[in-house]
């Protein structure tokens, strides 16, 4: 123990040193800053515009390096509480060396001396991915291997040493135990000391263009993500910045909830979008939310409705949008000839010229007729500008007139006349589009981006989509187009809750996106007791629980609900920091907040962008998803609300939000997927 609290001291010594020699360096900095400020400013009226040029980028330029130095003096400030998680003793067999390699969440070094390595450094992958005994790692020069002779792990906090424990294993249960049992907060945080051998494996993949990863609930999908966010922004710094990685949230209530990870781990946040935000901008009209069709599909119980939104959500619906699309609309193109005349023949005889339909046809159905739509337009609008000479600025203007041109010889150009024909010839309902259905968003941003190209561009380097379940073909067609570039796309099938999909629908996926697939059995979330209990409700079987004990789930009968969710929230005072009650739909949040109102301080939050930052919230299962809280009880689960297939995806959803306790009350008759008699306790 005197030996590590001594290289405790030494680490945290050498963090006070680099942090007093950063200091020093901006203060250099900022005084360079000052000087040249000062030196322009005198200047400014005898400087040409080259030498103004000159200063203004040496000024952006040090404004820069001193934000740096900011940024890596509140890392190390931020790291020195605690500044190493783990040591591994290791014995290269090449170099006959022993290393005592410490491993946190960045390189600590000072005078020439590596004290800590960074969690994403090749070297610090013997950590995760092996036990003691044989084992390698890849460096710069190639493999490296050997044996590792000791692994510990230890609890700093506040600058003091105090434990550590010896394993064999990557990851010592003690303390894993203890990072899953404390209560959840209302952020996402880092999890670099307890990543697993197997989520390890996703964070560092580099084989693969785009991964597919199926995880069951509780398994780390979304901590894996950021955390290969902030391997591939550590490990290709030179090749993208943070700006270059882009994460498609389910909502901005998620955003809130995960932004503070990447911060954590030394890296700024990428940009984070939501699907919602690419079809408002696209598409520019009052659109219908998920949280609006989930309530629609589980209140009207419309069962024609619900084969709608199947078909909608299938591989067989978007073949046949392409289909239309490709054989139906791009041939529709019936062009007449376009008579291009100066007003001065005399003087501009040579650019006059007609543009013949033939010549036209021969364009758009031979030369580029390999193309969407819009690229046709785009590149015939290109050759008539080119045939009339135009200058870049000159052509900026007339560009649009020449497209537009060339639409009119479409009989509809309309996208939201386009997806109704379609429809008509489906058999399939035409909306009035005043609002857009949230499942015709997708097929629409399809028909914009096939006929006339997006209003933005959306490029990036790498792309992280979350809650892939939520998502359907039509909607990984539109990723596809808008990032051809590597991507992870990370779910759970079992957590769908507007449709039913299989296996056979993830190998369908995997082969459509050209993607590694990844399955992800082992689950960490909640108690061993809450875990069995929901894989039991979807009859779930190959699931890997941590042995994390805990309460029972309850099945509570009352006459009551309002009162015994009253009841729970007293007697659960203090014991948690988080608890939700999780309603089926909006409407039920609504009914159950007037029961409650005078009687129990609580947030609803239902598909909104409040974060969760509350102790009791009322919420949809829609809405938390991706969301863990300590306490989940799930009211009014009688037969009569909880029967379909749906409705039994929806109860598991709800139930796996629970790290600690689940409890579920219902009145009258209990659902029939609630079959665990020995949990039921009657409400008194």
């Amino acid at each position: 123990m005197q030996e590590e609290k001594k290289y405790l001291e030494s680490v945290e010594n050498a963090i006070d040193k680099n942090i007093s020699d950063l200091k020093l360096k901006k203060q250099e900095q900022e005084k360079f800053y000052k000087d040249v400020q000062a030196e322009f400013s005198i200047s400014f009226y005898e400087d040409d515009s080259q030498q103004i040029s000159k200063y203004k980028t040496l000024l952006a330029e040090t404004e820069n390096q001193i934000s740096l130095l900011d940024k890596k003096i509140l890392q190390l400030s931020s790291q020195k509480p605690r500044p190493y998680f783990a040591r591994v003793d290791f014995s290269d067999f090449a170099h006959g060396t022993n290393q005592k390699i410490y491993i946190g969440l960045t390189h600590i070094s000072a005078d020439g001396e590596r004290y800590v390595y960074d969690w994403r450094a090749p070297i610090s992958s013997l950590y995760y991915d092996y036990d003691e005994g044989a084992a390698s790692y890849e460096a710069p020069e190639g493999v490296i291997n050997g044996e590792i002779t000791l692994k510990r792990q230890f609890g700093i906090s506040d600058g003091k040493l105090n434990y550590f424990v010896d394993t064999k294993q990557n990851i010592n249960d003690e303390i894993l135990q203890q990072v899953l049992s404390k209560n959840t907060s209302t952020k996402m945080k880092e999890i670099v000391s307890s990543i697993q051998k197997e989520q390890n494996a996703i964070i560092r993949e580099e084989k693969f263009r785009t991964i597919l990863v199926q995880g069951v609930a509780g398994s780390g999908k979304t901590s894996i993500a950021l955390h290969r966010a902030g391997y591939l922004l550590f490990k290709h710094k030179n090749d993208f910045t943070s700006s270059d990685v882009l994460i498609l949230s389910p909502s901005n209530l998620f955003s809130s909830y995960v932004s503070e990870v990447l911060p954590e781990l030394g890296e700024d946040n990428v940009i984070e979008m939501t699907f919602s935000h690419i079809a408002k901008t696209e598409l520019k009209k009052p659109l219908e939310s998920r949280e609006q069709l989930i309530d629609k599909i589980y209140s009207a119980k419309d069962q024609a409705k619900l084969n709608e939104i199947a078909y909608k959500s299938s591989f067989d619906f978007l073949d046949d949008l392409l289909k239309f699309l490709n054989d139906v609309y791009a041939g529709l193109f019936d062009p007449k000839d376009l008579i291009f005349k100066p007003k001065d023949v005399a003087k501009d005889a040579y650019n006059a010229f007609t543009f013949t339909a033939e010549e036209m046809r021969k364009l758009y159905f031979e030369i580029f007729g390999h193309l969407p739509v819009d690229k046709r337009i785009e590149y015939m609008a290109d050759y008539l500008i080119e045939r009339f000479g135009l200058k870049p600025d000159e052509a900026e203007l007339i560009k649009p007139r020449f497209k537009n041109m060339l639409y009119k010889f479409f009989p509809i150009s309309d996208i939201y006349k386009i997806c109704n024909v379609f429809y008509a010839r489906q058999g399939l309902n035409q909306p009035t589009f005043d609002e857009v259905p949230y499942e015709d968003i997708a097929p629409l941003l399809v028909i914009k981006e096939f006929t006339q190209g997006l209003s933005h561009d959306y490029k990036v380097k790498y792309v992280i989509i979350d809650e892939m379940q939520d998502f359907t073909p039509v909607h990984f067609y539109f990723f596809n187009r808008i990032w051809d570039c590597p991507k992870i796309i990370l779910g759970d099938i079992n957590q769908c809750i507007e449709k039913t999909l299989s296996k056979k629908y993830l190998l369908q996926l995997a082969r459509f996106l050209k993607a590694k697939t990844i399955v992800l059995n082992k689950t960490y979330r909640s108690t061993k007791q809450i875990s069995q209990f929901c894989e039991e409700l979807i009859g779930l079987k190959g699931v890997i629980n941590f042995s994390r004990d805990g309460e029972e789930p309850r099945i509570i009968k009352t006459n009551d609900t309002a009162q015994a969710l009253v009841k729970l929230i007293k007697e659960s005072e203090g014991k948690f920091g988080h608890t939700a009650i999780v309603c089926k739909t909006g409407d039920e949040v609504k009914k159950l907040s007037k029961m409650l109102k005078g009687k129990l301080n609580f947030e609803n939050i239902v598909g909104s962008d409040h974060s969760f930052d509350y102790p009791l919230v009322i919420t949809t299962a829609s809405t938390s998803k991706g969301i863990e809280f300590d306490h989940v009880i799930i009211p009014f689960a009688d037969d009569e609300n909880y029967r379909s297939p749906l409705d039994k995806n929806l109860l598991y959803v709800a139930s796996t939000r629970a790290l600690h306790q689940l409890e579920i009350v219902y009145e009258g008759r209990k659902s029939k997927f609630l079959k665990r008699h020995e949990y039921a306790k009657k409400d008194k």
